[in-house]
């Protein structure tokens, strides 16, 4: 069994057959702090993957305020789906909240890896389900919740996030100002 296999096998979800032949598609690439891995407006060409930092997800909205949709950490996926899936341009951006070492799986690749056997269509339905469930849970979270119940969730669910994300870019996740989230906080710990 080979170290990346070990280190990524479980993470990538794939089994040790076939694992080789995904490892080898991946390129190893870094993302400076404040960089973008892909900007509104551009086609998402690549499926990425945090061996080490931080990206955040983020729609830039009517009146020009930046609403963070999503944050990303060390070994989780990240890109822009609905872009791949349907070969459009982007309405997100995904940036670099720090340097970032990233592994990078192009689509041309994944849609070859589809084609090659009922394996990779099992793997990238799964990928396809957990991306669908992520969005649903977010989206239910900003339908059903309160501004403080949003808070107690990303706290018992994110802890990390708290200690990695500027309190702007959560208050804007969280779908509140500065302020509120400022107010929010107040109230739990007192």
């Amino acid at each position: 069994m080979s170290d990346n296999y070990k280190k990524y096998g479980e993470l990538f979800q794939v089994d040790p057959e076939h694992f080789d032949e995904f490892y080898a598609l991946l390129k190893d690439t870094e993302l400076l702090k404040s960089d973008f891995f892909i900007k509104q407006g551009e086609k998402c060409k690549y499926l990425g993957f945090i061996k080490k930092g931080t990206i955040r997800c983020f729609y830039i909205n009517d009146q020009g305020r930046e609403i963070n949709f999503g944050f990303y950490f060390e070994n989780e996926f990240f890109t822009d789906y609905e872009s791949i899936l349907c070969d459009t341009v982007s309405n997100m951006n995904i940036q670099a909240l720090e340097n970032c070492e990233i592994l990078l799986l192009s689509k041309d690749h994944l849609q070859a890896l589809y084609k090659k056997e009922a394996y990779w269509q099992k793997f990238g339905r799964m990928m396809s389900e957990k991306i669908y469930l992520d969005a649903k849970k977010r989206i239910d979270d900003l339908l059903c919740f309160s501004p403080e119940n949003r808070y107690l969730n990303l706290l018992k669910k994110e802890p990390l996030l708290f200690q990695k994300i500027a309190q702007k870019h959560i208050a804007s996740y969280l779908g509140v100002t500065e302020q509120s989230l400022s107010r929010i906080r107040g109230r739990i710990i007192n």
